[in-house]
């Protein structure tokens, strides 16, 4: 097949799960041509698990994140697709969203700005020329095609295009190479809410209440919190575990997480986070199918177990799993800055900020049984740490050491292993893929390099388009 060269555009974004969409859409509305690549047939990416978004508020319920992110839950709410953002004892905050609802709601916004999509394109070569990032080469069911760009932005959550033009990173924790685990999410159906609550009314030992938090408003975390509550998370833990124990089961993970709905009218469908495996490298294609074909299994080992243990659950019937394996961690480039997890956990600010997180410090073990982070939190090692306090991400970690006219959002921004287990939150995704955006379109429309764009102007177009980056 021959090779076809694409017209050139102003800024080519690779990668359409959330992080893409919305930096499409912020380029888009910047003024600049666009066009965004996604190497599946659909947009959204996680999203189309239909998991809880935590984060959108900290500890302390002030919002941390807004801007089009925002805008895409304000256009779902009065469709009953989405929740509003919910104080949570145990998360932050929670806010859910219908996935099939948000994916279309994301198509809808990326064509009131004019951004071009160009869909089953994978990623293959970039062009370099003397430093400089001049565009992408992808492979289609058509052949090859070359797109030339002034600006290029990488939210392949993989740092495939940072990596492919010789941007520094790293993968997995320094001194090993091991990164988080990965999950496959999937959705049931014909689920029947009350009689969970009933179940957990009857068993209370199954609440996991972390020791010195205090409930939202004062009121008492219990099932009366998670019923009145649309979106919240069900936990079931010691039911797990004693099957485990007692050999029964053969779950892989200690906990089941229930993601109920933004609606309770009838027979409910949630997503449930309830499978792991250790020691993937998804950047190996190899380790990667594996992946694919253990969650598989897992996903009905889950599935039978709830179906005959768990009252709600018995004519459950599977809806979906995503169209590929959840994964919390591969390349994280070596950026202008890299943000600690000091900076998470003090609510850091930056005078160069672009974005703020509050998603939970959420890292999980890298095998079975082993220390998550190198230090104590709050007198005790946690995988889950609530932040009180929203952090700042400053635009330098957004920047590659090199090369020029590449900028990166999403789960694969300048961090360190235990950063990143906050700032690959999909609404902090949302916020890093607003900025890096905005700041393409400024610098392919001012001629200006990215690294050589004034921060100012990028914060000041920042803030025009609703982005919070500073607390009051």
């Amino acid at each position: 097949m021959s090779t076809r060269l694409r017209e050139r555009v102003e800024v080519v974004v690779v990668g359409g799960g959330t992080a893409g969409a919305v930096a499409a859409i912020a380029a888009g509305r910047t003024g600049a041509n666009t066009l965004l690549v996604e190497q599946y047939g659909q947009i959204g990416g996680m999203t189309s698990a239909g998991m809880t978004y935590l984060g959108f508020l900290d500890g302390e319920g002030r919002q941390a994140v807004r801007g089009i992110a925002q805008e895409l839950f304000d256009r779902l709410i009065p469709l009953n697709a989405a929740t509003r953002h919910i104080a949570d004892p145990l998360r932050g905050s929670v806010t859910q969203a219908d996935p099939e609802m948000l994916r279309h709601m994301l198509l809808e916004m990326l064509a009131e700005h004019e951004v071009r999509l160009l869909l089953h394109a994978f990623l293959a070569d970039v062009l370099l020329d003397r430093g400089l990032l001049q565009g992408i080469v992808v492979e289609t069911k058509g052949g090859r095609q070359v797109i030339p760009a002034k600006v290029v932005v990488d939210t392949t959550g993989d740092a495939d295009v940072a990596a492919r033009a010789g941007a520094p990173f790293e993968l997995g924790r320094p001194e090993d190479g091991r990164t988080q685990p990965v999950s496959r999410i999937f959705r049931m159906g014909n689920v029947h809410l009350d009689r969970i609550y009933a179940y957990l009314r009857e068993h209370p030992e199954e609440f996991i209440v972390p020791e010195g938090w205090t409930p939202p408003a004062g009121r008492k975390y219990g099932v009366d919190y998670l019923e009145e509550t649309p979106g919240t998370t069900i936990i079931l833990q010691h039911v797990v575990q004693a099957a485990q124990n007692a050999g029964t089961a053969n779950l892989p993970k200690n906990v089941i997480s229930i993601y109920t709905p933004p609606h309770r009218s009838g027979p409910a469908e949630v997503a449930l986070n309830a499978t792991r495996v250790h020691g993937i490298d998804a950047t190996d294609p190899d380790q990667l199918t594996r992946a694919e074909l253990e969650t598989e299994k897992q996903v009905m080992e889950v599935f039978r177990f709830l179906k005959k243990n768990i009252p709600g659950f018995e004519e459950a019937r599977l809806l979906g799993t995503p169209y590929q394996v959840g994964v919390r961690e591969t390349r994280r480039i070596v950026g202008e800055y890299m943000l600690t997890a000091d900076d998470v956990l003090r609510g850091a600010d930056f005078p160069d900020a672009v974005a703020r997180g509050a998603y939970p410090l959420d890292i999980h073990d890298v095998a079975r049984n082993t220390t998550v982070m190198h230090r104590q939190v709050h007198g005790k090692t946690e995988t889950m740490v609530v932040l009180p306090r929203s952090y700042a991400i400053p635009y330098r970690s957004l920047l590659p050491q090199r090369p020029d006219n590449l900028l990166v959002a999403g789960r694969c921004i300048s961090a360190t292993h235990e950063a990143i287990s906050s700032a690959r939150g999909q609404n902090v995704c949302m916020a890093t893929g607003h900025a890096a955006g905005t700041a393409a379109a400024l610098a392919a429309r001012t001629g200006v390099p990215p690294r050589q764009l004034d921060v100012q102007t990028l914060q000041q177009m920042l803030r025009t388009q609703g982005a919070i980056l500073t607390l009051d």
